[in-house]
């Protein structure tokens, strides 16, 4: 056999059969106390395909993978590839119908998943008769000849990566081995990782930043990965992971660092000097974030802002390393770099006013982009695949945004996301901003609701406090603050405050707000009992 060249590897489950041949005993992961090498992992997925294959699962199958962060999930996701099936890495607490739902439009023959989940996934199975069995981790881990590995080519399906589903119903992206080999390429060479960085990631593994970002990313270049679960009670653990290990790298949604800023005042024994770089993206990225966690923890230069979305294998552009952050003209948005090497971009009037309409530089519409990272379509899903897939290999991204004169774009916003109120255009995150401001708000939501009688929307405000044992006064004087700085900021008056629980508005799994479900709760009612105080 030729000597390994992970660099030259046309697939994703090549890349990991070279990476064990060249370096067996480097740390793939470290989760739970316990490290993973490279060698590991090839010969626990041998046995995992030899399970599979047991179980009645072919080349061309789509197994369900319904998993925590656990060395498993690995096991059982290469294994499938290893004998040409498909793995669907799905989240594991979308609820039973959800869940039925993928399970169908998939087309999976199996499930696999740990003791803890099985119980959802029967009732969801029951729900998709083209589900044939049901796996668990025993009853893959088998003693027996590892079946030849498939014949994979670039352009067959790597595995299929449903959308968090913050704008609908989740689609199946697919997603080939040049999508994902092509895009870890260009997006380790523009976040700049190399073998000498050590990587912290708390992301989960179902969600595209966790798994092509965080987890198929660093084996190209041998960059050993720390792990942490994704349900995270105290921000501090990953910040005394990154101490405890001199982390170089980590990546989080904005939330994640505001987490921090909020609940970690005691500083002591947190050490990020270390840090040389820290991506935030899969929500907007907010500038007074960066500040107040840089500031909070004592380092400079390190947040980068980053945008991609699934249909494009994550990555789009990433800010350079140590670089100075750039805003627009007018000081409001943060760019998010200009796009990594291979990927064009180019800024479109949105569908219903012009298709073919290019905006000129410093114009806001729809983002398209063309890269190889751009997926094949959506899995038995023709219809929406022809919405978002232009002639020439241009995918529209349902994001708002604009490029200035040097190329740098900068995103303001999701088409679907927008506020009309009397005519204005009000981006959410824009009024979140003010919200999440005022003392007593742990995270808000804004959204748009149709009118009836006004004929336009209705800007709706959904905050989470932090107390729920305040009196009556204390939120009616909170509902006020929020009315009152929002008023102040944007010349919109809320029509309604909101004070519910915490951990009551919906998010996907990568932390966006599913927008549209917070609606539909709060036209229907779903609210109610999660409500602290609501003021109309």
């Amino acid at each position: 056999m030729a000597h390994a060249d992970v660099t030259r590897a046309p697939t994703l489950v090549e890349m990991m059969r070279q990476r064990a041949e060249l370096t067996p005993d480097q740390q793939y992961f470290h989760l739970f106390d316990e490290t993973v090498t490279y060698e590991r992992l090839w010969s626990r997925s041998a046995r995992y395909a030899a399970g599979l294959t047991r179980a009645g699962v072919r080349a061309g199958d789509k197994v369900c993978l319904i998993y925590p962060t656990c060395a498993e999930f690995f096991y059982t996701f290469f294994g499938a590839q290893r004998i040409g099936a498909v793995p669907v890495p799905l989240y594991p607490t979308l609820g039973v119908e959800t869940t039925a739902n993928i399970f169908r439009d998939s087309e999976a023959v199996a499930v696999a998943t740990i003791g803890w989940f099985r119980m959802g996934v029967d009732e969801s199975r029951a729900l998709a008769p083209n589900v044939e069995i049901v796996v668990e981790p025993p009853d893959l881990d088998v003693d027996a000849a590892p079946p030849p590995l498939a014949d994979a080519g670039a352009d067959d399906l790597a595995f299929l990566q449903y959308t968090s589903g913050s704008t609908g119903h989740p689609r199946g992206v697919m997603l080939t081995h040049k999508n994902v080999v092509s895009t870890i390429h260009f997006m380790a060479e523009a976040a700049g990782i190399t073998v000498e960085d050590r990587v912290v990631s708390w992301l989960p593994l179902y969600h595209d930043m966790g798994l092509i970002g965080c987890a198929f990313t660093p084996p190209l270049t041998g960059t050993p990965i720390w792990l942490l679960p994704p349900d995270l009670r105290n921000p501090r653990q990953w910040l005394t992971l990154m101490t405890e290990i001199r982390a170089t790298f980590t990546v989080s949604p904005d939330f994640g660092y505001r987490n921090c800023v909020r609940n970690v005042r005691d500083r002591s024994g947190i050490d990020l000097s270390s840090l040389k770089a820290a991506l935030s993206g899969a929500e907007p990225v907010r500038s007074s974030t960066i500040d107040a966690f840089e500031s909070h923890f004592g380092i400079k230069r390190i947040i980068s802002p980053c945008y991609g979305l699934a249909e494009a294998t994550l990555a789009v552009a990433i800010w350079p390393r140590s670089v100075p952050l750039r805003l627009d003209g007018g000081g409001k948005f943060l760019s998010v770099g200009q796009p990594c090497r291979g990927v064009s971009l180019r800024i479109l009037a949105p569908r219903d006013e012009a298709p073919s309409a290019e905006r000129p530089v410093g114009e806001e519409g729809e983002i398209c982009v063309k890269s190889p990272g751009v997926m094949r379509g959506y899995y038995n899903n023709p219809g929406e695949t022809a919405k978002v897939l232009m002639s020439g290999g241009w995918l529209r991204t349902g994001d708002l945004g604009f490029v200035d004169s040097k190329g740098f774009l900068y995103v303001t916003g999701r088409l679907k996301d927008v506020i009309i109120l009397g005519g204005a255009n009000v981006i959410p995150a824009d009024i979140e901003e003010v919200v999440d401001r005022v003392e007593g708000v742990r995270y808000s939501a804004a959204v748009g609701i149709d009118s009836e009688r006004t004929g336009t929307q209705r800007l709706h405000v959904v905050a989470e406090v932090r107390s729920e044992s305040a009196s009556p006064d204390d939120y009616h004087h909170l509902t006020r603050e929020i009315t009152s700085r929002v008023h102040k900021a944007h010349g919109h008056r809320p029509a309604r405050v909101i004070l519910v629980r915490s951990s009551t508005i919906p998010k996907t799994s990568s932390g966006k707000i599913q927008r549209s479900r917070l609606v539909q709760m709060i036209q229907e009612g779903e609210l109610d009992e999660r409500i602290v105080y609501g003021d109309d």
